[in-house]
């Protein structure tokens, strides 16, 4: 097996991504938590938001009007969960590791233009990567054939020396069916370990 490449997702695997966590903070009855997390991040119209079709003032005012709150308030939540977005140690590890090793990095990411913009600028371990996909950018989603078909032509890369890895079990299984080996990510020693056996020369 000869792999050359390894692609990252960003939410979940490079960072922490737990909206849940964000909405408990803010707003302590648990009510109210369970409304906002159905009305906002479990709809299905916050897809439409990572895809690029809205903007955040648009999403603003449309989840305003699905919980009932001002834009405003929504718009404070949506940030405080973007800044929310942070660094998973063992995996920025495992990136720093396999870029010092030679592997070619890159990035597939679901999230707002918006989103990807403030962390770029926050995070410098960005700077790993060869080239960044990020949905919101181009219009096209995870778990859609498209992006990865996207990934592959705007990258180079030959999916058969080539891993994904994506904590949504969906979008590893999109991935295979694209050609690609993918791992599901479940923490960063588990990740270690399958990589590994793609890369034994690196030494993970």
């Amino acid at each position: 097996m000869n792999i050359r490449n390894v692609v990252f997702d960003a939410g979940g695997v490079l960072l922490e991504w737990d909206p849940p966590k964000v909405i408990a903070r803010l707003y302590p009855d648990p009510v109210v938590q369970a409304e906002l997390r159905q009305q906002i991040f479990e709809h299905p119209d916050w897809h439409e938001y990572d895809r690029g079709a809205l903007t955040d003032a648009a999403a603003s005012e449309h989840f305003a009007k699905l919980s009932g709150r001002s834009p405003d308030e929504i718009l404070k939540l949506m940030r405080a969960t973007c800044e929310s977005l942070r660094p998973i140690d063992g995996t920025i590890e495992l990136l720093g590791e396999l870029a010092a090793g030679g592997v070619n990095l890159y990035l597939l990411s679901n999230m707002p233009v918006s989103t990807f913009d403030y962390l770029i600028k926050r995070d410098k371990f960005f700077a790993h990567f060869k080239q960044l996909v990020i949905s919101g950018a181009i219009q096209l989603m995870k778990p859609e054939p498209a992006i990865y078909k996207h990934l592959v032509e705007k990258t180079g890369i030959v999916p058969a020396e080539s891993v994904f890895i994506d904590d949504v079990l969906r979008n590893v299984i999109a991935a295979r069916e694209s050609g690609l080996h993918a791992i599901q990510f479940r923490d960063p020693a588990s990740c270690r370990a399958e990589l590994r056996n793609y890369l034994p020369s690196i030494g993970l």
